[in-house]
């Protein structure tokens, strides 16, 4: 096994046991033995997987997630007085189960359709509602802490809607159409 020694300007000793991580320490560092992009050396790292293997790793991850956003709903009629288990059960199931898509189409390709033309406005949403979420639960003094909550944890599903049907195609013109209908017939 091959081993470096390398020093970074705060004093720090890191020990790179492997070539690949020695080239990204190296790189990082100032020492431009070779110009790898960071894709390169992230794939070196990430075994090619087999179709049946990703969708597998993708249901198990879609599935953990929705247990523990599960687990959180269990905490629903404790929402007055522990709104924290409640959002952060929800928050870390929904991060959860958009994970198991990076198995579907490899994480560099994931962040790449996250964040394109079409969808970065969904993924920013969405992320921001999360955060807004976990803030409402930690950083609000209760009582007035349980409505934004619950506001923000549907504001988080009505994110977590609107960017999925972002990946499926026409699903968001399907999703406008669908609630027009309901408001009509309402």
């Amino acid at each position: 096994i091959f081993a470096a020694d390398i020093r970074c300007e705060t004093g720090f000793r890191l020990l790179a046991t492997m070539p690949g991580v020695t080239k990204f320490f190296k790189g990082i560092f100032g020492n431009e033995e070779e110009e790898d992009n960071w894709t390169d050396q992230f794939s070196e790292y990430c075994p090619k997987l087999s179709m049946k293997t990703r969708i597998i790793c993708w249901g198990v991850c879609f599935g953990l997630g929705m247990f523990i956003s599960f687990l959180g709903g269990l905490f629903v009629l404790r929402i007055t007085t522990q709104p924290e288990i409640f959002a952060t059960l929800y928050t870390v199931g929904n991060l959860i189960s958009i994970s198991g898509t990076c198995f579907l189409w490899g994480p560099c390709s994931q962040c790449k359709k996250m964040w394109d033309k079409e969808r970065w406005l969904a993924s920013l949403i969405f992320f921001f509602s999360m955060a807004v979420t976990l803030t409402c639960a930690f950083a609000v003094p209760p009582p007035a802490n349980v409505p934004l909550v619950i506001f923000a944890l549907i504001f988080q599903f009505c994110a977590l809607i609107w960017y999925s049907a972002s990946f499926i195609p026409c699903g968001r013109k399907i999703l406008k159409k669908i609630v027009a209908s309901a408001c009509c017939c309402a």
